[in-house]
């Protein structure tokens, strides 16, 4: 817990450079986000079982060479896989005439690889995600988080778990964001999907943490909150390592083995699970201790003060000396007045036996310390329970 502003300054060390580049050169949305040309080929024969991934390597490769983004896939019937789907970016300007130059390179490319293939059908396709569904996507999310913010809330009574596992997923978007600008990595639709996944490997990872806190809380009642999340962090930390490895282990399995088309899925995926991981360890819970720290103090300035607030001890304060005289003079004038017997010292047999019933002491002066030292001993073990 004492390295928290280490971890805070290493997650903007990561945020700040992909959104500046995020700012200058934007992101490379995909044709997904764009839309583009739809071009369907027929095959000769079928694509062999088992060798579709193949068959779909040498196609890509063989549109790169002309230059042309391109995204291919296998379609077909029950019988087998016997079409290509080529799906190009769509241009800003002369759209039909570019997609039709794109139709005969891609054409001539294919039929080196896969001879007696011809085209289909070509259609112009409108962006995936259009305007409308993106502003309901935005708000959608939102409305998730503050769904999530309230469920956290009700839990565990208090806003401060909530805002701090959503400033914790925050993060995590933010760096996945900032890491595919950087790279200058395709944002598409498996991109979302990635996204979607790592917002909610980190809730769960964070909300495992939190309710280890929360029991900790109720068990060690004299030590301060940093040092029950430094506990319940350490006992929770061995499940998170192990949860992240096993989870990678996969994930750059698919990524080296599992083609092309899967990279920037599995890649959005390594780096999503990494830094959801480092958020609900490093982040979430050391913002946890900042507020309720200061949340502390607080309440440590206002039991210095007696209990009350800070306008009623100011008040107090300025009022003037002479209106405090004026009240405590006639006090002081009775005391004066008012006759004070004067006890009759004991003489002889009958001193020694009050002397010896007190116990050598005025009851008074014994009782004084005795209920000092009570009081103090009271005060201790009150401040150690809080």
């Amino acid at each position: 817990m004492h390295l928290r502003n280490l971890w805070f300054t290493i997650s903007l060390l990561i945020i700040l450079p992909g959104a500046a580049f995020w700012a200058t050169r934007g992101l490379n949305y995909g044709i997904d986000f764009t839309g583009g040309g739809l071009i369907t080929y027929k095959l000769a024969q079928a694509l062999p079982r088992g060798g579709e991934l193949a068959a779909l390597e040498k196609a890509r490769a063989a549109i790169a060479r002309t230059g042309i983004e391109a995204r291919v896939q296998a379609a077909g019937t029950a019988a087998g896989n016997d079409q290509l789907l080529v799906r190009t970016r769509k241009a800003e300007k002369n759209a039909d005439a570019v997609l039709t130059d794109q139709e005969k390179k891609i054409e001539t490319a294919l039929n080196a690889e896969f001879p007696g293939i011809r085209p289909l059908a070509t259609d112009m396709v409108t962006p995936v995600v259009s305007k409308d569904l993106l502003r309901n996507a935005v708000w959608s999310v939102i409305a998730g988080m503050g769904f999530i913010l309230l469920w956290v809330w009700v839990r565990y009574h208090g806003w401060q778990w909530g805002g701090t596992a959503l400033v914790a997923l925050s993060h995590d978007v933010l760096v996945l964001i900032g890491v595919f600008a950087m790279t200058y990595r395709e944002i598409n639709s498996p991109f979302v999907a990635a996204a979607l996944t790592v917002v909610g490997f980190s809730v769960h990872d964070t909300i495992i943490i939190y309710d280890r806190i929360r029991e900790n809380l109720r068990l060690r009642k004299g030590s301060t909150f940093a040092e029950t999340c430094n506990i319940s962090l350490l006992e929770t930390l061995a499940r998170s390592v192990n949860t992240v490895l096993t989870v990678e282990f996969v994930l750059v399995s698919v990524y080296l083995l599992g083609g092309t088309s899967l990279r920037d899925f599995t890649f959005a995926m390594i780096i999503g699970v990494t830094v959801g991981a480092y958020s609900s360890i490093f982040n979430a819970s050391q913002l946890m201790v900042v507020l309720k720290n200061r949340e502390e103090r607080r309440l440590a300035q206002r039991r210095a003060q007696g209990g009350r607030p800070a306008t009623a001890v100011a008040a107090r304060a300025a009022r003037p000396a002479a209106e405090r005289a004026s009240r405590s003079a006639p006090q002081a004038s009775r005391r004066a007045q008012a006759p004070q017997a004067k006890p009759e010292p004991a003489v002889g047999a009958e001193a020694a036996l009050e002397t010896a019933a007190s116990g050598g002491l005025d009851s008074s002066e014994e009782r004084t310390p005795r209920d000092a030292r009570r009081k103090l001993k009271a005060g201790r073990k009150r401040k150690k329970r809080f």
